[in-house]
Parts: structure tokens; C-alpha cells; sequence
């Protein structure tokens, strides 16, 4: 994923916080262009009033189709107003060696979580498509037609608004069922070469590195869309959430194309790093088992 906002640019910052926190309102159809309706969604009123300017309002340059890069969540204590949000703050992951590894969940509780995680997929996936499409799903022909600039499809485009409609009811319907501290939601992880092994990059150190070298510095980290966690902090479960366009399209990993993992699956990749079998998930097909 590759991530080009400028270092030091605060206002895509503290928008995707807004967006990230799960600000979403639906947008005023009637609104005349460059004009903002109540009902619009935080980055489309942004680039209404400022067309084409993609990195401005979103914090990204372009997308990949079908790949929609998501800012790092260093929003858990913006907001628009730039107010602190009290955020629970997860327990740092840990992954699993031949020497320690960690406990499972119980298997009814994790029936639940995976029912939890398809039910919020499913409701995202209508609440965009109702926004957008009046309920109806989007056709092969518009997947595939240019949104935005010169690359961003309808299927990325959708792809992205869809993890962002996702997330406050994955936040919601999880606090339910296992503590907060112990899953994260697109969290990020770095491959050390020094060191040989893969190590979690908390808010500090994404911060940190997007404020020294802008978004290309994060080239070459995962970030999976859920990591659950046992009570030491050893990752058990995790899942990619895919919004195939149209949605006909089967679930897929996506291969790396060029970079440090060319020629790597995404989830060959999430295996290799984080030591469990990752799992896809989707509207259509729910948790995706192999």
C-alpha cells in the first residue's frame, strides 16, 4: 500500500480522523457542485469544494483498484474540532515462536466474533451502496470506470468508503463480546531487517515515520483490517476484509507487484509475518475458510 501525503500536513490528518472515527453522514444528492449538503460524507464535501485534490482530502495520492490505502489511525484522539476522544488502547501484539504461543479463544466466543465481524461487512457494504446506488449494487462496466483523477475506480473508490463505513460497527459489536484491549482494527507491522523478524508500529511510530519521510516510509508494512489477541497480547486471528466490485467477483488476495514482497500473495505474506492463518472476509461470503 502506498500512502503520499505530504509530512507536516495536518488538515488530511485530522480529516481522516473524523473519517477513521466513523463520521460518516450520507450525502445530499441535490447539492449543487462545490457546495456541501448535510448529508455529505467528510472527504466528498472536501473534494467538492476542492476538485481533484485527492492527497488533500483523503491523504492519499492514488489507489490501486480494488486496493483502497487507508491512512494509518492517528485519529483515536482527533476529532474535527481537533478534541481528544478517549480511546481504549489495545495491548501490544505479540507473535507466536516455536517457544511461546498464545491461547485460543473459546470456540463459541469466537463463533460470535466472526458472526459480529460478517454482520458489520454486510451492513457497510449496504449502507455505501444505498448512498451511492439508491440500494442497488454497482455493474462490472462502473467497477471498472475512473471516479476520481486518472486512476481511482469506482471499485477502489467504493472499496475504501466501505472499510471506513466498517470500522465503527466493528469497534461497537467487538466491545461487546471480548475486551477492548484485546483486538486492533488496521493496525500496522514493519519487517525489521536487522533484526529478522516483524514488529508492531504503534501510533508513536507511524506518526514518527510519516512526519520524517511521508508516506512512502510506510512502503513495504502490512496492515491487516483485524487482529484479535489472546490476554498476553499473542495474535490468534486475523482477518482482510474485501469488497469485491461488482460483487459477483470472488473474494481474493492481492499480490504484491513490485517492492520488497514482488511476487508474494498478501496472505502468504500476513502468514509468513504474523505466524496464524489470516482469513478473508466478505459481504457474499462472509468469513472465507479455506
Amino acid at each position: 500500500m502506498r500512502h503520499t501525503a505530504k509530512p507536516g500536513s495536518v488538515w488530511p490528518l485530522v480529516l481522516l480522523a473524523v473519517f477513521q472515527a466513523g463520521c460518516l453522514a450520507e450525502t445530499d444528492l441535490d447539492a449543487p457542485m462545490g457546495e456541501c449538503g448535510p448529508r455529505d460524507l467528510t472527504p466528498e464535501c472536501c473534494l467538492k469544494q476542492n476538485p481533484g485534490q485527492w492527497e488533500r482530502c483523503t491523504g492519499s495520492s492514488e489507489l490501486a483498484a480494488e486496493v483502497a490505502p487507508r491512512a494509518p489511525s492517528l485519529a483515536k484522539k482527533l476529532t474535527a474540532a481537533g478534541t481528544a476522544v478517549a480511546v481504549a488502547v489495545a495491548i501490544k501484539p505479540q507473535i507466536n515462536s516455536a517457544e511461546r504461543r498464545g491461547v485460543e479463544l473459546a470456540s463459541d466466543l469466537l463463533t460470535k466474533v466472526e458472526k459480529a465481524i460478517e454482520q458489520c461487512v454486510r451492513e457497510a457494504d449496504r449502507e455505501v451502496n444505498a448512498y451511492h446506488f439508491k440500494g442497488r449494487s454497482p455493474s462490472a462496466e462502473l467497477c471498472m470506470q475512473v471516479k476520481l483523477g486518472d486512476r481511482t475506480t469506482w471499485a477502489a473508490y467504493l472499496g475504501l468508503f466501505k472499510h471506513e463505513q466498517a470500522w465503527p460497527c466493528l469497534r461497537k459489536a467487538l466491545n461487546k463480546l471480548i475486551p477492548e484491549d484485546r483486538y486492533w482494527l488496521h493496525t500496522r507491522f514493519m519487517h525489521d531487517a536487522a533484526k529478522g523478524r516483524w514488529e508492531h508500529l504503534d501510533e508513536n511510530a507511524v506518526s514518527q515515520i510519516v512526519t520524517r519521510e511521508g508516506w512512502k516510509g510506510l512502503t513495504g508494512t502490512i496492515e491487516p483490517d483485524i487482529i484479535l489477541m489472546d490476554a498476553e497480547g499473542f495474535i490468534m486471528h486475523v482477518y482482510d476484509l474485501k469488497f469485491p466490485c461488482p460483487e459477483s467477483n470472488g473474494a481474493l488476495w492481492e499480490w504484491y507487484e513490485d517492492g520488497t514482497w514482488k511476487d508474494w500473495s498478501q496472505g502468504d505474506l500476513y502468514h509468513n509475518a504474523l505466524k496464524v492463518t489470516p482469513r478473508l472476509v466478505s459481504p457474499r461470503l462472509g468469513v472465507v475458510r479455506d
